[in-house]
């Protein structure tokens, strides 16, 4: 009597596919000749087949499929079977079969989340082939029916390794790199440090974190081997050193332009007439500098600074005119552009990523739509007494997450606190200053005006040097904003964030369906600051930019 297998969501779901897969009706296994042989071919390969017949060819399929999936390699043997019967199904099935395997290698976990944002073709297959080729130090070839990240990645599941990390983890690093797939890092970092930790591979020599390590430090060379269209980086040597001739290329990438924009007040003095009473309008100076990933410095383009101080009503326009005039330097180049603004405090409610790429258009083209848009406060990059307790916590951040502790970090500020202001702040001073896991905080009023709670909070929390603040731009937070910041996934933390922040505001800007209200999506505010990207990197660190170096 044959036992009843148990088959969990993605197997049942592979049986699924590869039922379709069989059903082509091209194939010939939907005509009963032909799924006779099928049947009799496969019955003479995999002992103890079920040998009942169906009316229906789907449920016979089904009943046979079912039946080689609950036995050790007879899937194997089904897809020599089909490709002898029905060869044209083989490059479909292949990938199957090898996503079936590779469940058994991570079966721990989940992978919904981080199949779908592997599965898009958006690499071409000379450069997929190239990062396997990467990947397996040239031991693998791509098989031509893998065409996306996803099959790439399911394929190496149980290749060896000559060294530490399994193929497939070295694969999904490079993909990590990528521009392309910017916007599912938090997944695949995170599939990565989750394995690593538990198969003891994340701080040993050829381990998880020293090949990070390599991989940053080949970002940051500038030694570039050009053959063709491909682009290298090489690490060690240079042109005439010891490495130059025999170093491989260790990762291949389009990395993004970014630019760095910097808005400041405006000090000098204003004059006015003697008998003008009008309060003093805030006016700024606008400028930006360009960090090309060629290149080892900033660059500072010609039109990159406003030619005079400016109101706060025409920042938008005025980064309008900037862009445009930096947009003819680049070009002969193909790379993705970021933007990173450093706001002073009370700017820090302006919506900066709706801005409208040119104001003279009679339509919303904002600049979410065509650049990745990030905040930073300048005010913490340029002050360095704030700088030990941000580097502290950020420190303490990360030795968190390759621990993989359990406990959320975001701190939410009460909807509406009922104390005075400065007991609230005293409070919080204690809540925030003694717990090294809060990483981000939650304001519950916006940073608006001085003196104002909510500047009081974001004051606060560049003085105790939590790096990742989040607050609604408009007064009154609304309990849709709240409900939207709880959905930070649990088991990716913060870093799930950005890249949550970035789903939910293209889609309030394209106006499609969205579980939350899209006017809170459009208000939300982010501050994300890195010190390990902002101040450490030598001449091409933002802070030489933007203040807060030597």
């Amino acid at each position: 009597m044959a036992t009843h297998h148990r088959f969990d969501e993605v197997q049942l779901g592979l049986i699924e596919d590869i039922v379709s897969v069989l059903e082509e009706p091209d194939a010939g296994l939907m005509r009963e000749d032909g799924r006779r042989l099928w049947r009799r071919l496969l019955h003479d390969t995999v002992a103890g087949l079920p040998q009942e017949t169906y009316a229906v060819p789907r449920q016979e399929l089904v009943s046979v499929v079912r039946a080689c999936a609950a036995r050790n390699g007879a899937l194997t043997h089904l897809r020599q079977v089909t490709k002898l019967v029905a060869p044209v199904l083989d490059g479909y099935l292949q990938p199957l079969l090898e996503e079936w395997r590779a469940h058994t290698v991570y079966g721990t976990r989940s992978w919904a989340s981080l199949r779908e944002a592997l599965q898009e073709p958006l690499l071409e297959p000379s450069e997929l082939a190239e990062l396997v080729s990467l990947a397996t130090g040239g031991r693998r070839v791509l098989p031509p029916y893998c065409m996306t990240p996803w099959q790439a990645f399911v394929h190496l599941a149980d290749a060896n390794s000559a060294a530490d990390l399994p193929p497939a983890m070295v694969l999904l690093e490079h993909v990590a790199r990528r521009p392309e797939f910017a916007h599912c890092l938090a997944e695949v970092i995170g599939w990565n440090d989750h394995f690593a930790r538990q198969w003891g591979l994340l701080h040993t020599d050829d381990g998880l974190l020293a090949l990070r390590s390599v991989l940053e430090t080949a970002g940051r060379t500038e030694h570039v081997i050009t053959a063709g269209d491909a682009v290298g980086i090489a690490v060690g040597g240079g042109p005439g050193g010891s490495g130059s001739a025999s170093a491989q290329p260790i990762m291949q990438h389009r990395p993004e332009i970014r630019v760095y924009i910097r808005v400041t007040p405006d000090q000098r003095p204003q004059t006015a007439g003697a008998h003008t009473r009008a309060p003093r309008l805030q006016r700024y100076h606008v400028s930006a500098c360009v960090k090309y990933w060629d290149s080892p410095s900033l660059h500072r383009e010609p039109g990159t600074d406003s030619a005079a101080p400016i109101t706060r009503a025409q920042l938008g326009s005025c980064v309008s005119g900037l862009l445009s005039r930096m947009a003819q330097q680049w070009h002969n180049r193909s790379e993705p552009v970021a933007l990173e603004f450093f706001l002073p405090l009370e700017l820090l409610t302006e919506p900066v990523e709706w801005w409208d790429r040119d104001p003279a258009r009679r339509f919303a083209n904002p600049l979410l739509s065509t650049y990745r848009v990030s905040l930073h406060s300048l005010e913490r990059v340029q002050r360095r007494e704030f700088h030990r307790a941000w580097r502290v916590r950020w420190a303490h951040y990360k030795a968190a997450a390759d621990r993989q502790r359990a406990r959320n970090i975001v701190y939410q500020c009460p909807a509406e606190p009922s104390l005075a202001d400065d007991l609230h702040l005293g409070r919080l001073d204690v809540a925030v200053g003694s717990d090294d896991d809060v990483i981000g905080l939650l304001l519950c009023e916006p940073p608006m005006k001085k003196g104002e709670l909510g500047l009081e909070e974001l004051r606060l929390a560049l003085e105790l040097g939590v790096p990742v603040l989040l607050y609604h731009r408009e007064k009154g937070v609304p309990d849709a904003w709240r409900a939207a910041v709880r959905e930070i996934p649990a088991d990716e933390g913060l870093r799930g964030l950005r890249r949550l922040a970035q789903q939910w505001k293209a889609d309030a800007a394209s106006g499609r369906p969205s579980p939350h209200d899209l006017l809170t999506i459009r208000s939300m505010g982010l501050i994300w600051d890195n010190p390990d990207h902002l101040l450490d990197g030598g001449p091409s660190a933002p802070a030489t930019f933007v203040g807060g170096t030597e």
